[in-house]
């Protein structure tokens, strides 16, 4: 006879959760040195980030599924072992075709904590719990980017790239290990694969124009970040010849800015709506776009011009975030999970092109990142405004923090 083990750790299922954003952002201040290192070019080096973006992407629509058939327990041990190898291959690599192998590893793996932490707080705990527990996965979602880059920075500046793999590798054991022990099967009712079924249902939702403005608007407000952050080590080493320590720092404002528009989004999604708060959100962005355009065309490049308007920037992708999800979600609220996923791969996806198209770009002038950053926030204005003309007749949807 087994014992029923207790439900899982919210501490634990914030950790899976957190291992994947460590692993996304404690890298990117080691690209200009890679670039040098490996004599290659950037737009190559750029795939270590773009690629692992895109790892994360196609987890986005497998792991839901294969979990809901096989349980959550093994397909998420599964993940985090293929994150362990791949970090294993990314501090091993002796060339950066063996980096980038290792990388698309670890996004496929860790991108198994990001979708099934959610779905196993589904699974246990009720209303009141999940709540709490969900709010603690946004935090860890949102506090591990914020300290990941200033640690990469660290060990690149004073010990080795190599280092954040090894740092990489010993939490990423201790989370799997902690999983092996602590958690049990939580889905107590398994379905079978039904491909067709899914196929049927992402249709349906790429037939839905509301939907797609929504997901369209969430995944290039997504794409106008991970776009800043694939250019800005690079500007800052390049450009204004600064050490990677200051990327590290620097990040932190537009972080803490993200945050504070979460903050605001919470506190008046009911007073003033949704649909609202995506519009205002979204016009923030575009205003602090439009300074950075504005500042660099007149002034030129400098370390505050370029992070001052970008953390105003991230203010309104904050505040607009949540809503956005929380309006795409309620269009066909029977297939919410299914929804979430599909913009959880629209949104890497589009990340990762846009992080890979800046690398494209020439690097000695920071005109390309910045029109990439600018075109992207833009293209979220516009998607904002045609979803909520297609709304405007809908009740506002409550909306509560989210990742960016």
């Amino acid at each position: 006879m087994t014992t029923a083990k207790p439900a899982p750790s919210l501490a634990l299922l914030a950790a899976v959760t957190a291992l994947a954003f460590c692993a996304l952002h404690m890298v990117v201040p080691a690209l200009p040195l890679l670039t040098a290192l490996f004599d290659d070019s950037p737009a190559r080096v750029q795939l270590v980030l773009s690629l692992y973006l895109a790892g994360i992407a196609a987890g986005q629509l497998v792991y839901g599924p294969l979990s809901d058939r096989f349980g959550r327990r093994p397909v998420l041990i599964g993940g985090l072992a293929m994150f362990l190898f791949g970090t294993l291959l990314c501090g091993l690599a002796p060339e950066l075709d063996f980096l980038i192998l290792g990388r698309v590893l670890e996004g496929l793996g860790a991108c198994a904590g990001v979708v099934l932490a959610r779905a196993i707080i589904r699974d246990v705990y009720e209303r009141e719990a999940a709540a709490r527990g969900l709010a603690l996965v946004m935090m860890a979602m949102t506090l591990a980017p914020a300290i990941s880059p200033a640690i990469g920075a660290g060990l690149v500046e004073w010990i080795d790239w190599r280092a954040i793999f090894v740092l990489l590798g010993g939490l990423g054991a201790v989370v799997f290990v902690a999983t092996l022990i602590r958690l049990g099967e939580t889905n107590r009712n398994p379905t079978r694969l039904d491909v067709a079924g899914m196929a049927g249902a992402y249709a349906l939702l790429l037939r839905s124009p509301g939907f797609v403005a929504f997901a369209l608007c969430s995944a290039c407000t997504s794409a106008s970040w991970f776009t800043f952050i694939a250019s800005a080590p690079h500007l800052l080493a390049d450009i204004l010849r600064e050490p990677p320590s200051t990327y590290g720092l620097m990040i932190l404002l537009p972080m803490a800015t993200y945050m504070l528009g979460n903050a605001a989004a919470a506190r008046f999604a009911l007073r003033f709506g949704s649909l609202n708060l995506l519009v205002w959100g979204r016009l923030l962005s575009f205003a602090g776009a439009a300074v950075l355009t504005g500042s660099f065309l007149t002034l030129g490049l400098g370390t505050w011009a370029l992070f001052l308007p970008v953390a105003f920037a991230e203010i309104g992708d904050g505040l607009s975030q949540p809503s956005v999800m929380a309006a795409a979600l309620s269009i066909q609220p029977r297939i919410a999970g299914t929804a979430s996923g599909l913009m959880g791969f629209l949104q890497m996806t589009t990340a990762a092109i846009g992080s890979f198209l800046v690398a494209l770009l020439p690097q000695n002038s920071a005109f390309g990142p910045v029109a990439v950053f600018t075109g992207f926030v833009v293209l979220a204005l516009g998607f904002a405004l045609l979803a909520v003309r297609r709304q405007s007749g809908a009740a506002p949807v409550a909306a509560i923090g989210s990742a960016n």
